[in-house]
């Protein structure tokens, strides 16, 4: 099934691609990246008895296209993680694809748009399954599609629907293969040229394939976005009811930006559909800091910390890195980096880490 989702897109993307090269009317771009990394990881598996390193190599190409006709917009881009391990036991090799594709068209008072995307991932790098210890074959499968189509009803005020579903398939772990169905309305009121207020009302399900039973969740928020000069605020907080359950969620974010300097920080508790069965509430913590030595070189931190409450051991995880980078010339970048990860969060359990070293190049052509 997954096979064909990817086949099916990426034939809509070939067509787009020799479409845009008939010479119709609009506007034709395209972007060619890649990715060569290679780095150092001291506990790939998270062991607190008995870590044993590996030296893992990634390559990423992809692939974007983005074509203008009028007031339609057609985005689509494919791409692919190849990575071998120095040790498949303890990294396995694996080779994820990603492909999407997005149409989006102007009214004259809003716009309407739908997307689609499958991706494969190690679960280990999905946030919220990951934060147990997970196989080193375990994959996570996604196919997703989303609309959204938003009208300004008044000078300030603005309505927007939007609706989503997602099928989620595992490979290795002990997981729970799942679809979330999801949809909401959102109206907004700009209170001036810099801030706007909003109230989101949504439904979400959740459908377990091992037929298990289904979890349904409303839930009600109340935000705000605010912007004064280099510095954007959004702040958001809700009610979620269902399933017996009830809580609130949001958070806040904000982005910095000075003349060498970046500083975005977000805080958040959110309630989320996860393989590990029905809606997993978690709460993060994230920080990142950027500063630009020169014109060519920018080095920053990056900080996060995560607890999942639907699970009683290893359910915190923490991270922190940093690293530099260097523009080598227009087309190429490389970075070097490092990052610590560390789990644990249980009574009486032995917390375990891992070091991560690494250097990356990055190629990128682009006439967005």
């Amino acid at each position: 099934m997954k096979i064909r989702r990817l086949a099916e897109l990426s034939l809509v993307i070939s067509g787009l691609v020799l479409y845009s090269g008939q010479g119709s009317a609009g506007t034709w771009q395209n972007a060619v990246s890649s990715r060569v990394v290679t780095e150092f990881d001291s506990n790939p598996v998270m062991s607190s008895t008995n870590p044993v390193s590996i030296w893992r190599f990634v390559l990423e190409p992809g692939y974007t296209f983005l074509g203008k006709i009028g007031e339609d917009e057609l985005k689509a881009g494919l791409g692919l993680q190849i990575e071998r391990s120095s040790n498949k036991t303890l990294s396995q090799n694996r080779d994820s694809p990603y492909a999407f594709v997005e149409w989006l068209h102007q009214m004259d008072k809003g716009e309407f748009g739908i997307s689609t995307r499958y991706a494969e991932i190690a679960t280990r790098n999905a946030t919220i399954d990951a934060i147990s210890l997970v196989p080193v074959n375990s994959t996570r499968a996604s196919s997703t599609t989303s609309g959204r189509w938003s009208r300004a009803v008044s000078e300030r005020n603005t309505i927007a629907v939007d609706g989503f579903y997602e099928s989620v398939h595992y490979n290795g772990g002990n997981f729970v293969d799942f679809a979330h169905q999801s949809g909401g309305v959102r109206f907004s009121h700009a209170l001036s040229e810099l801030s706007t207020t909003f109230l989101r009302l949504s439904g979400e399900k959740y459908l377990p394939a091992d037929g298990g039973p289904s979890s349904r969740q409303a839930l009600a928020t109340l935000g705000f976005d605010w912007k004064v000069e280099n510095t954007d605020l959004t702040m958001q907080l809700g009610n979620y009811r269902g399933g017996g359950n009830s809580g609130w969620q949001g958070g806040a974010t904000v982005l910095s930006t000075g003349q060498q300097t970046q500083l975005a920080l977000n805080a958040n508790r959110q309630i989320t559909s996860s393989g590990l069965g029905g809606f997993v509430k978690a709460d993060q913590v994230s920080g990142g800091w950027r500063y630009a030595l020169s014109e060519n070189s920018n080095t920053g931190i990056d900080l996060q910390w995560l607890k999942n409450h639907s699970i009683s051991i290893n359910n915190i995880h923490t991270s922190e890195g940093v690293w530099l980078q260097r523009n080598i010339n227009p087309l190429w970048g490389m970075r070097t980096y490092f990052l610590h990860n560390n789990i644990g969060g249980g009574v009486g359990v032995e917390s375990a880490s891992s070091n991560i070293i690494g250097i990356s190049f990055v190629y990128s052509d682009s006439d967005f």
